[in-house]
């Protein structure tokens, strides 16, 4: 059987160079072995839980000696990353929606203080949150999501635009869009600096990229270490504030800058990675069900935060 993992060079600087933070924890020796992804649950709830929580397994991360970029390496096949992609379900969807809705308020209102045009593309636009309030917002948007089950949701629920496909299917016209985003998906990529070079090349001059990813340089980080809930099997890359500004220059942008927008977190959703984190979820995770009394109450009580202290957000220009 041929191996399901491959390594790469740096994905940043392309150098092969490289300290090992930690290895991988995936209980065997031998790569030819494949291991079935977790799916989301059955209910929402179950889907928050696997949505939220630190993954049980993750690959060997390195970080370059050049540049300083964190990456999984090895990493699994891309043909069976993008399979998981493709398959995932959307069973998480009603419990984040009003979290996410209004998370996404703020990031329409970041892009509002910078962007010169309309004509947006989000890439990995999910259930399609933020392009709704873009939409709303009177932005023209376009949305690329490879689960074909959170398109759907961006379909049926908000009538957006949305291709079910990975952007490298895709071939946008050159000099097309005013605005890109991409939140939460460079972590995903396994050659991110590939990415952003066609994004310049589909943006407009003086276009606007925005992208946000897990910050490995944050206080939670630093403080849960492997344990930080963004130490997952499918999170390849992992930036800081000055590793994402670095890939963002190599991909030719420009007045490249670090920013924040306020998220919203539920306190059922809180109060639900906690117990995960102190394993006593399955013991009380009855008063946290959406359809609970208890469950209600704590999924209106909104906990806002600046998006600085877990994510780097940066923004920079074609």
């Amino acid at each position: 059987m041929d191996s399901l993992f491959e390594y790469r060079n740096c994905p940043n600087c392309g150098q092969n160079d490289f300290e090992v933070l930690f290895e991988s924890n995936m209980k065997t020796d031998d790569f030819n072995v494949l291991f079935d992804y977790r799916m989301e649950g059955h209910d929402s709830q179950e889907g928050v839980e696997g949505y939220l929580v630190p993954g049980k397994e993750w690959g060997r991360h390195v970080k370059c000696k050049n540049c300083h970029l964190i990456y999984m390496n090895p990493m699994e096949k891309v043909n069976k990353t993008n399979e998981y992609y493709f398959k995932a379900k959307n069973t998480h969807a009603p419990t984040i929606r009003e979290s996410y809705l209004r998370t996404a308020g703020s990031q329409v209102r970041l892009i509002q203080k910078y962007a010169s045009g309309t004509n947006l593309l989000d890439i990995g636009c999910a259930q399609g949150f933020f392009l709704y309030n873009a939409s709303k917002a009177g932005y023209t948007t376009k949305g690329i999501e490879i689960s074909q089950d959170a398109a759907e949701y961006a379909v049926k629920e908000f009538g957006l635009d949305v291709e079910a496909k990975s952007f490298e299917e895709l071939r946008f016209p050159e000099n097309h869009f005013d605005v890109v985003t991409l939140w939460q998906v460079l972590e995903h990529v396994p050659y991110p600096l590939t990415v952003l070079q066609e994004v310049h090349r589909i943006l407009k001059p003086g276009g606007l990229l925005v992208v946000s990813t897990p910050d490995i340089g944050g206080i939670p980080a630093k403080i849960l270490r492997k344990k930080w809930w963004d130490i997952k099997r499918l999170h390849i890359n992992q930036f800081t504030k000055k590793t994402l500004t670095d890939i963002l220059q190599n991909g030719g942008f420009k007045n490249i800058s670090s920013v924040s927008y306020r998220g919203f977190l539920s306190l059922s959703i809180l109060i639900t990675m906690m117990l995960k984190y102190l394993d006593a979820y399955e013991r009380l995770k009855a008063l946290f069900n959406p359809d609970s009394i208890s469950g209600k109450v704590m999924s209106k009580i909104m906990l806002i935060y600046p998006s600085r202290l877990n994510h780097c957000v940066v923004l920079g220009f074609k």
